[in-house]
């Protein structure tokens, strides 16, 4: 003999299905917000992560270019390439690039 379901359990199915899903939708609701902070600070770490390499190599650079700037002879070819300096009696011929 097959029992059928009653009035009485067919309420308290429909009860506990409720309840899951006002706390299903409740928790969705209130996680929503927090997962899309994530997400923004996900994609700024990956931005602030590559300006934080592209500083990186800009200090290596300049470290580099510090060096080299302690050599005497670098710094007089720099200073008389960049900035046209000469020595007494030197003069500066300048060549054009127009052909």
């Amino acid at each position: 003999m097959k029992k059928g379901v009653t009035k009485k359990e067919k309420r308290r199915l429909t009860l506990i299905i409720l309840t899951f899903i006002f706390i299903i939708t409740f928790m969705c609701i209130n996680i929503f917000p927090d997962w899309l902070k994530i997400m923004a600070n996900k994609k700024e770490l990956t931005i602030l992560e590559t300006s934080y390499k592209e500083l990186l190599d800009n200090e290596e650079a300049l470290k580099a270019e510090v060096q080299k700037l302690q050599n005497p002879e670098y710094l007089e070819r720099y200073a008389k390439e960049k900035f046209l300096y000469t020595k007494d009696r030197e003069i500066i011929i300048r060549k054009s690039d127009t052909n």
